[in-house]
């Protein structure tokens, strides 16, 4: 069974990677081309834009909609990721046992690396990807018996980090191997 499976997605998306410039009405316009937006804004802090906001659709359908057809798209010269609102509803008392081992709560972004050899570490990962930023944490998936599963995670401090990890290693290549870097769903 996927871990995964059977989970409801709540109809709120999470943008990242926006132009300081975009205002809430702007947002709101270019997500109407997924579905019906309840709500749109762009999260600020003492009146600046943060660079990234929440987008409310009427239904989950919109929302798994948006994510699928405008991420990746351009929004006021900037290129945006969506992915889903993982703040839209506080963990239950039962949830508890969802969380990876080793994953670690930050207001940072993580970025899955797929496509690894199965030789790279996790220092060699972050290394890496300091390119792009200040890299928290990495980590590379291991199987029951230590062996890589060739993907990682890289955690950066922010969400402007993460996009430009994406922007400048997605399709590139990695000790012979073509990567690819996107948001990490999963975190």
């Amino acid at each position: 069974r996927h871990a995964d499976e059977g989970r409801i997605m709540g109809s709120r998306v999470y943008v990242g990677n926006l132009s300081w410039h975009t205002s809430w009405q702007s947002l709101k316009d270019h997500f109407r081309q997924a579905g019906e937006v309840v709500h749109a804004d762009v999260m600020q802090h003492d009146g600046r834009s943060k660079g990234c906001g929440i987008v409310a659709f009427a239904t989950a359908q919109e929302a798994a909609n948006a994510i699928a057809t405008l991420g990746e798209t351009e929004l006021d010269g900037r290129t945006i990721f969506v992915r889903e609102d993982r703040e839209a509803a506080p963990p239950t008392a039962g949830s508890g046992g969802r969380a990876r081992a080793g994953t670690v709560q930050t207001s940072g972004c993580q970025v899955y690396v797929g496509n690894l050899p199965y030789t790279t570490s996790w220092k060699e990962l972050k290394d890496h990807f300091k390119v792009a930023g200040n890299v928290t944490h990495a980590d590379v998936a291991q199987d029951g018996g230590g062996k890589s599963r060739g993907f990682g995670t890289v955690l950066f401090g922010s969400t402007r980090e993460a996009a430009k990890a994406i922007q400048i290693f997605n399709e590139s290549e990695f000790h012979g191997r073509t990567i690819e870097v996107r948001p990490d769903q999963y975190s």
